[in-house]
C-alpha cells in the first residue's frame, strides 16, 4: 500500500464526528488488502491480533486505548512499507 497513515493516539478511540480518523482508514485499508466481507474482516482482526490487540469480539478500541493506539500504530508503520497482505504478515512477525 505505501500509504502514510496520521499517528493513532488513544483519545481518537472517544471521538465522534469531525475529521475521520486515521485508525478507520486503517481498517478499511487492511480489508480492502484481503478482499472485503468476511475475509477482509478476518483477515483485519488477524493483522491487528499480530499488531499486539488483546479485546475479544466484544471488547472496543475505547475499552482499551493504549493497546489499541499500539497495535494501530504499528500496522499503520507496516503499511507504510509494504504492499501485499503477506508482506504485512512478515512485517508483523519479524
Amino acid at each position: 500500500m505505501a500509504k502514510q497513515y496520521a499517528e493513532v493516539h488513544q483519545d481518537d478511540f472517544m471521538k465522534f464526528g469531525g475529521d475521520r480518523l486515521s485508525y478507520l482508514d486503517i481498517e478499511d485499508d487492511l480489508m480492502a488488502l484481503a478482499g472485503h466481507g468476511v475475509a477482509g474482516n478476518n483477515f483485519k482482526k488477524e493483522i491487528l491480533k499480530m499488531a499486539g490487540w488483546t479485546g475479544g469480539a466484544l471488547t472496543t478500541y475505547a475499552q482499551r486505548p493504549v493497546v489499541a493506539a499500539n497495535a494501530f500504530n504499528k500496522v499503520r508503520e507496516g503499511l507504510a512499507k509494504v504492499s501485499t497482505a503477506e508482506e504485512l504478515k512478515a512485517f508483523l512477525q519479524s
